[in-house]
């Protein structure tokens, strides 16, 4: 169970990351800042996954 929570955490962590990196970027970079959001929560998928699981 504590394995679930810490995982849901991490997401959730991950997601807020991306949405302010979206908000904070948007009015410079415009739509493009979706793509920083995504290249945030892409690298946080690729870091977790390099790691024994829990």
């Amino acid at each position: 169970m504590r394995s679930v929570v810490t995982t849901l955490l991490d997401a959730l962590a991950l997601l807020l990351l991306a949405a302010g990196a979206a908000w904070g970027l948007a009015p410079w970079i415009g739509g493009f800042a979706l793509s920083v959001a995504g290249a945030v929560i892409l690298a946080g998928s690729m870091w977790s996954a390099r790691g024994d699981g829990g």
